[in-house]
């Protein structure tokens, strides 16, 4: 396959050697200047500054370009804020990135322009710095999902327009809320976007419910709350109780689901205050674990599955925090200052201002209830949550998805990208159907998009150009783990519903030693 090469003229970012072994087509570039890429911008949009930034080591030399472009055709829409980076070696290729958390940021571009692609990303339609801003309609649309097409239409406009030519393929790759950015992207706007990848996708209404629950029991009283030595003891006892359930004891949890750990094992006796978990703790700890059914037994949020709950970025970062809780007058307990588990700085700020169809003053997570209050929550969910399984009309025009997910992320549940894997499945017509386009891997003992004692390092959107430009469909992901720089462990990452298994002989720190069946 060709391969495109821009050759950015003096006036722009400078010549450009063209590379031997290639065969090259000649793009010329226009300037990197604010007047002539707005000529590139679709109507609406404004190009606001362009700007020639340097090589570094992590990236080559490009032109950055900022702007904004209304997210619908009336007067009065909402602006939402892209960036661009064009780099002096273009691949032909066009690659936006998701934002994390609440928006309102605009993540590096780094990693897209190293590779060679026009890379590009939003701020979902609003600034972390507008404390008011989830109280604009408009905006919180922008950010559920409508922010992220407007910016992908804007960016493929101007990434033509600098280099002549349109991008020969265009990929989304986010995780957390840029997974559920992805996800939104393939359901609502399946053109978009010829390859998708949505690591650890946020589930939106769903996940913050969950949340609220997990802190409705944690903080009812301060003996509830699970000390950063009761989820080490907890994770201790749920490696030693799950490890071997994949056919070999390597000290990581791969396959969660074929285990059947009981934390009530850990019950402190009369007297017991250490290795052991307090009746409150206990409590707090199936919470976790159980998520949330409806009346009718339905579930609303899954639960997470067991295995590595401890460490720096595990439960205690998520769930517990690094500053317990504090004692209130009226025999709860609740965080105070900055330092926030980040599962609750989400869950609390969602609550009081997201997640009711008509918001109510003093309304927040203590006062929930799940079968009174998520009738009033159905615009929020339709807004926030991707859960539309029916991905046909993304399946009918070859678009390819990658799913990914950790299974000891402690932030959002892998059980419940498993279960959106499944109904897709079923949605578009069983697993045959499926295999055109889907591939969903989890990976043991990651935490939150990274992190964890599980190898955590692997190139997905190397696998999904494959897949999308010659039709390579992925196999076997390898993914490592490194430690001051060195790989220690590598394992290789099977799409579901294989899974790794160990061959019997070789290192259980090689992935060569393992077969996906």
């Amino acid at each position: 396959m060709a391969r495109t090469q821009a050759v950015v003229g003096a006036a722009a970012l400078g010549l450009i050697a063209l590379s031997a072994g290639w065969e090259w087509n000649r793009v010329e570039a226009v300037a990197c200047e604010t007047s002539v890429l707005q000529a590139a911008a679709p109507p609406g949009a404004v190009v606001t500054a362009a700007t020639v930034v340097d090589a570094t080591d992590a990236h080559p030399r490009y032109c950055q370009v900022d702007g904004h472009t209304p997210s619908t055709g009336k007067p009065e829409a909402n602006q939402v804020t892209f960036r661009i980076g064009l780099p002096e070696s273009w691949n032909g290729k066009f690659l936006f990135l998701g934002v994390g958390g609440l928006g309102g940021t605009l993540p590096s571009l780094d990693a897209g322009i190293a590779r060679g692609y026009a890379t590009a990303t939003t701020d979902t339609g609003h600034q972390s710095t507008d404390r008011q801003w989830a109280s604009d309609p408009e905006k919180v649309i922008d950010y559920g999902y409508r922010g992220t097409h407007v910016a992908a239409v804007a960016g493929k406009a101007v990434t033509g327009g600098f280099y002549g030519a349109a991008p020969q393929f265009a990929y989304f790759n986010g995780c957390s809320n840029g997974g559920r950015q992805a996800l939104m992207e393939v359901q609502r706007y399946p053109e978009d976007f010829d390859g998708i990848i949505a690591g650890h996708p946020a589930t939106g209404t769903p996940m913050q419910v969950g949340r609220a629950v997990v802190y409705q029991q944690m903080l009812a009283s301060p003996d509830n709350y699970l000390t950063e030595g009761a989820i080490a003891t907890l994770a201790r006892a749920s490696v030693a109780a799950c490890d071997a359930a994949d056919g070999v004891e390597d000290g990581l949890v791969s396959d969660p689901l074929a285990c059947r750990f009981d934390p009530a094992t850990l019950a402190c006796a009369d007297g017991d205050t250490a290795d052991c978990l307090t009746p409150g703790q206990l409590a707090t700890v199936r919470q976790v674990y159980g998520g949330v059914r409806t009346r009718n037994g339905r579930t609303y949020a899954f639960g997470f599955p067991p295995g590595h709950e401890d460490g720096a970025s595990g439960w205690q970062q998520w769930i517990a925090g690094s500053v317990p809780p504090v004692p209130l007058e009226d025999g709860t307990a609740g965080y105070e200052g900055p330092r926030l588990p980040s599962g609750y700085g989400l869950m609390d700020f969602n609550f009081r201002s997201l997640a009711l169809d008509t918001p109510e003053p003093g309304y927040g997570w203590r006062g929930f209830d799940v079968d009174r209050d998520l009738p009033r929550m159905k615009t929020s969910t339709r807004t926030l949550t991707p859960s539309d399984p029916d991905l046909r009309k993304f399946m009918r025009r070859r678009g390819k998805l990658l799913l990914y997910h950790g299974w000891s992320d402690p932030g959002i549940s892998a059980l419940g990208t498993l279960d959106y894997r499944n109904r897709v499945v079923r949605a578009v017509g069983g697993q045959k159907a499926a295999d055109t386009f889907l591939r969903t891997y989890f990976i043991p003992g990651m935490h939150h998009c990274g992190g964890g004692p599980g190898p955590n390092s692997f190139d997905m959107l190397a696998e999904l150009e494959r897949w999308v430009e010659k039709g390579e469909a992925p196999g076997a992901v390898i993914a490592t783990r490194y430690e001051d720089g060195r790989a220690v462990r590598s394992r290789p990452l099977c799409p579901h519903p294989q899974k790794a298994r160990y061959d019997g002989t070789g290192s259980i720190d090689d992935a060569a030693s393992f077969t996906c069946r």
